[in-house]
């Protein structure tokens, strides 16, 4: 309400006026334009930024999209004619505010499939200078720099000679949150989260054999690739994991969250180790660097005129380093559990045994004194 109130400020109404149709869509393309900025405005910063939001790529289907969330509001509420109040504005806001994620997504999506345009295939990656090159030529949204790419966690700077961004990471990262608050942000759905859904569904429980994790990701497919068998190198690296954990793969750490950006390389972020990244919004990076998150145009052509070699067919990097969301005590139906359990009984029964014996022995010898 509070941004509302400075979009009515901007335009210089009272929100105890009413608007019709034409003016009410006016006050929600500058409210929108507050919203995809995500940050304070007051009426003349907010008046400014209406005036440059119109080269935002979407910006005409973020239009229609309001259009059709303010049509459908005031016919669910029974208005018509030309008189809009303050509280139908709000309504709607509102209302915007509830389905934009989901809408939104849209976008990422589209945006994955522009990066899969320029990725060696099968990865997830796409070279470093094919990514500038993408910018050069007009998709400007490609343009963050060397650094903050890596502060994102969205570069894969295993191989210093052929740097590379990370498809799932990049969607992901802060860099495409579009609309944000103090209280929350607006971002790109992790379609990963979906494929461990559905593994965690099938197996109720937080590990797993290899045999069933091969099972269940042999008929899982994403959006960018059918189900398949995973390969004998993925089976294997499974196995490893297993190994590190007696037998069992834990659903919930790193090295599982690793094993899936590999068997879905554009779909599941390649996960750092913690403290190795630090995500932050373009703001924030401002603020704390002194320096904006783009790359000038000189930096991207520089790598895009790079002699680098051509980055030869390799397997993904793989680290051994285990990162546990919780560890899981042994299940009660272990064998190592109930055994446990089994000597705990046994010497309780013994204690309670030599304990009915004392009071027998102390009895008698009670009698035997008097």
């Amino acid at each position: 309400v509070s941004r509302l109130a400075v979009v009515y400020q901007a335009h210089k109404m009272s929100q105890d006026a009413t608007v019709n149709e034409v003016d009410l869509q006016m006050l929600i393309d500058t409210y929108m334009t507050i919203f995809l900025v995500g940050s304070d405005m007051n009426a003349t910063t907010a008046a400014e930024e209406r005036a440059q939001v119109d080269t935002y790529p979407g910006w005409d289907n973020t239009q229609k999209f309001t259009e059709s969330v303010r049509s459908t509001v005031i016919a669910k509420a029974g208005g018509s004619g030309g008189n809009f109040s303050f509280g139908m504005a709000t309504q709607i806001v509102e209302e915007i505010g509830e389905r934009y994620g989901h809408w939104q997504d849209a976008e990422c999506r589209d945006l994955k499939r522009l990066l899969s345009k320029y990725e060696r295939p099968g990865t997830g990656r796409v070279p470093l200078k094919d990514f500038y090159g993408a910018a050069l030529s007009g998709n400007w949204q490609f343009s963050e720099s060397v650094e903050y790419l890596q502060e994102l966690g969205a570069l894969d700077t295993s191989d210093p000679s052929n740097l590379a961004v990370l498809i799932p990471n990049y969607v992901n990262s802060q860099s495409n949150c579009v609309a944000s608050s103090s209280i929350y942000s607006v971002c790109c759905i992790n379609e990963c989260e979906a494929l461990l859904g559905n593994l965690e569904r099938q197996v109720v429980a937080p590990e797993a054999t290899v045999q069933h994790v091969l099972q269940l990701v042999s008929q899982l497919p994403s959006a960018s690739q059918a189900a398949q068998m995973p390969s004998a190198a993925l089976a294997q690296r499974l196995q490893e994991v297993a190994n590190q954990h007696g037998g069992l793969v834990p659903l919930h750490g790193r090295l599982f969250a690793q094993w899936l950006h590999h068997a879905y390389p554009r779909e599941c972020p390649y996960p750092h180790l913690a403290g190795k990244t630090n995500p932050m919004t373009a703001d924030q990076w401002m603020q704390a660097k002194g320096q904006g998150v783009a790359a000038s145009k000189e930096e991207m052509r520089r790598f895009v005129n790079s002699k680098s070699a051509e980055a030869p067919a390799s397997p993904l990097p793989w680290s051994h380093e285990e990162e546990l969301v919780a560890k899981h005590k042994g299940d009660m139906n272990s064998p190592g559990v109930l055994r446990k359990v089994f000597w705990l009984l046994a010497a309780f029964g013994i204690c309670g045994t030599m304990l009915r014996r004392s009071v027998l022995m102390g009895t008698n010898a009670k009698a035997m004194i008097l």
